[in-house]
């Protein structure tokens, strides 16, 4: 068996590896990102297959295991205030420097 992504694979049979079974879907990936952009572009949320806050939570996970690598050291996270507890440097991770007028409000 050979898997190709999230949603593609082909199997081959036997000595002579003949092709047996096989799928090749657009992936999940693939999707979810179409209808983001759709609902970017149509300025609808209602359009989203899922609450944006799950996307949010998903690549936060991803995130805080990178930022929690670098230190070197135990961090503990407030997942209310989404900031380290008493940790300036791990907090400076958490976003960046954006370079105008590419700049994120303080307050959003």
């Amino acid at each position: 068996m050979v898997i190709k992504g999230y949603n593609s694979y082909a199997t081959f049979m036997g000595q002579k590896r003949e092709p047996g079974p096989a799928k090749s879907d657009k992936g999940e990936l693939e999707l979810h990102f179409a209808n983001w952009i759709e609902a970017v572009r149509s300025r609808d949320a209602s359009k989203l297959h899922g609450p944006v806050e799950s996307a949010h939570f998903s690549s936060a996970l991803a995130h805080l295991g990178n930022i929690s690598f670098r230190p070197g050291r135990h961090l503990t996270f407030d997942p209310k205030r989404e900031k380290f507890v008493g940790d300036a440097e791990a907090d400076a991770m958490l976003t960046r420097q954006y370079r105008a007028p590419f700049t994120v409000p303080a307050k959003v």
